[in-house]
């Protein structure tokens, strides 16, 4: 299965008059700390090598200012720059599957956090809605680079604007977890309000999304 990363950086550089070492650099940049496709580095680099792997590339490159010679040794100095970065730090974020759904739904409530637009706002754009989930909820599962994975949960309809960041157990100190979800994530700290948790519910907003029902502990 081909990974895309050669369209996803080729549209990076439609632009580009020349392919010297800035955009390399600039590429790079971008493959360590903003994931194409939200890819491990590991699977961002692996699919570079498999493009450059192939004989002929069906992809077709007539809208690109440079030839397939010029992007064939463009790539290998990607590869070659990656490699002088090892070893690598995980990205700030990235996507996890949905395998463990039911027990984020389930797990610790963080915070709330207000979405905005999608076009201004990269969590509510990551949203998506969850195979199987009964309520129609939509969904984010990330692993941050502290280590903490972290969901958010959001109700069906793309005008809600909340969504309820939660951890599975045992996980770090709210507190901590939800530190590390702003400074990774870069999401405004004054739309993540922390929720506080009582025996008789929650403090600290509005109704849950439907079919969330925090275990208690």
């Amino acid at each position: 299965m081909r990974s895309g990363m050669l369209e996803a950086v080729l549209y990076c550089l439609q632009f580009s008059r020349s392919l010297g070492d800035e955009e390399v650099e600039r590429i790079c940049g971008m493959i360590l700390e903003q994931p194409f496709h939200d890819l491990a580095v590991e699977d961002q680099y692996a699919g570079i090598e498999a493009e450059l792997a192939a004989g002929v590339w069906r992809t077709d490159l007539s809208w690109q200012p440079h030839d397939e010679s010029a992007v064939r040794d463009f790539l290998r100095r990607v590869l070659a720059r990656l490699d002088a970065s090892r070893p690598w730090r995980e990205p700030p974020f990235r996507r996890l599957g949905t395998d463990r759904w039911e027990e984020f739904k389930a797990g610790t409530p963080l915070a709330r956090v207000r979405l905005v637009s999608p076009a201004r706002d990269r969590m509510h754009a990551r949203l998506r809605a969850v195979p199987g989930d009964e309520h129609g909820l939509r969904g984010l599962v990330l692993r941050l680079r502290s280590g903490d994975e972290v969901a958010l949960v959001a109700p069906p309809s793309r005008d809600g604007d909340e969504a309820l960041l939660t951890a599975v157990p045992p996980h770090r100190p709210a507190h901590a977890v939800i530190d590390a979800f702003v400074t990774h994530t870069g999401h405004p700290r004054e739309r993540v309000s922390p929720v506080v948790r009582r025996w008789w519910g929650l403090r600290g907003g509005g109704a849950l999304p439907p079919g969330v029902r925090p275990r208690r502990g």
